[in-house]
């Protein structure tokens, strides 16, 4: 079913009938700003760059040969006991090597973990721009929410200051004592606090809210909830856990931690049995760069391919065989902590559900009792002011209208950011 709230259906309707204000912050909008103005982000964005330069010359690395330019110089030796530095003693030379197998430590294997390490990078961009995006949106309703409790507060304050009016005439003409002519002014300074108190959170807010979109911290920041998040339908599919075993960021990177362990172990593995490796080698001297002429020689260049075998024995073999065993336990290991966090997830989201549930029947009811408080409030200070209805009934109905008005107001907060936080259990992208 769809929950709409009367809140958020008239912000709709307000929102149908004009432009928001210049300078109005949506979550959406703010998040965005906050995002482009972060640098945590470009940090970030910078660690993902370095990583990606990585992936690609691991690639070249594993895939391509070596090369390497030789420049050697003879100062002295002992058929020519001098000190010199000629141009015709200068050697030269240009070599390459490439392994084209390792069966402890393949190129493809190292292909391997260059594309996991550049895939964890990638993850770990998505995840500091996701909570960069959850941090944004505590501050936007942070201050959206001290907003709207000043508003609360001067509709309690203007209430009790007509009562303490009311109250004052009708002292004058006795049919209030003066204990509550005292009662009620009480009232109404402890609502003067109230407002500054909500006045002084909106300030500290708005400080903390122009801080990730870089604006100077007392500026003016209005603020609205979007109504694309105004309903939700209930009950959320359970087909979501599995939706997050598969999306969510952290889980995904673990999986990529297990399989670089995987390779790793097998690569220990590998190593502490016989290893082969085949190698091809090529060599030219006598490039004829600053000394010595160039020019065709015998055997130059050179070319090689070979193989090699390598049989580790440790202590006996007892080396090689608690290597083998230790490898085994941390793979082990690595795979019994991906299905822990598997099993957690998996209750984080049917629990958030149930949470998600609750706060839309506690915005119904809150709903519910700041029309029925604000009906009561404004029939018993009609009564009040006629002389008939009670202080102590009317501060009652007072303190209980701002306690659900104020209730409300973080209501909305709460279920937008379950919501948000419910996203991120899923994987998806809360900035979008």
């Amino acid at each position: 079913m769809t929950i709409p709230t009367t809140t958020l259906l008239l912000a709709a309707l307000l929102a149908c009938a004009a432009p928001a204000a210049a300078g109005t912050f949506t979550p959406k909008s703010y998040v965005k700003a906050a995002l482009e103005a972060s640098p945590a982000m470009r940090k970030a964005e910078q660690a993902f760059r370095q990583a990606e330069s990585g992936y690609k010359s691991a690639l070249l690395d594993a895939a391509l040969p070596s090369f390497s330019l030789n420049l050697g110089e003879t100062f002295y030796d002992q058929s020519d006991p001098r000190l010199r530095l000629e141009r015709a003693d200068v050697t030269s030379s240009l070599s390459a090597a490439w392994n084209l197998y390792d069966s402890a430590g393949s190129p493809l294997n190292k292909v391997r973990t260059a594309r996991l390490n550049y895939e964890s990078a990638k993850l770990a961009f998505l995840e500091a721009k996701q909570a960069e995006a959850v941090k944004a949106l505590n501050r936007f309703y942070a201050l959206y929410s001290s907003q709207r409790r000043i508003g609360t507060a001067k509709m309690n304050l203007a209430s009790r200051e007509r009562q303490y009016k009311d109250t004052n005439e009708q002292y004058q003409s006795g049919t209030r004592s003066r204990m509550q002519v005292t009662q009620s002014e009480g009232d109404k300074l402890q609502s003067e606090l109230s407002l500054a108190q909500a006045e002084s959170a909106e300030a500290k807010a708005r400080m903390a809210f122009n801080e990730l979109v870089n604006a100077e911290p007392e500026e003016e920041q209005l603020t609205e909830v979007s109504t694309q998040t105004a309903s939700v339908a209930l009950p959320l599919p359970k087909s979501d856990a599995a939706k997050a075993l598969q999306n969510n960021f952290g889980l995904r990177q673990q999986r990529l931690a297990l399989e670089r362990t995987r390779i790793t172990n097998r690569n220990s593995v590998l190593a502490n049995y016989p290893r082969l490796r085949v190698d091809a080698g090529w060599r030219k001297s006598g490039l004829g760069l600053i000394g010595e002429p160039a020019g065709p020689q015998a055997g130059n260049p050179s070319y090689s391919l070979g193989a090699s075998l390598n049989f580790p024995f440790g202590f006996f073999g007892l080396q090689n065989y608690l290597d083998i065993g230790a490898a085994g336990a941390a793979l082990r290991s690595a795979e019994l902590d991906l299905e822990s966090s598997e099993r957690a997830l998996k209750t984080s989201v049917l629990s958030a559900q149930k949470d998600i549930e609750l706060q839309v029947k506690s915005r119904q009811l809150l709903e519910f009792q700041v029309k029925a408080q604000k009906d009561t409030t404004e029939n018993l200070m009609s009564e009040y002011s006629l002389g008939g209805a009670d202080s102590l009934q009317l501060d009652s109905a007072q303190t209980k209208l701002l306690d659900a008005s104020n209730a409300q107001i973080a209501a909305v907060n709460d279920f937008d950011l379950a919501l948000a936080n419910y996203r991120v259990l899923l994987g998806e992208r809360v900035w979008e």
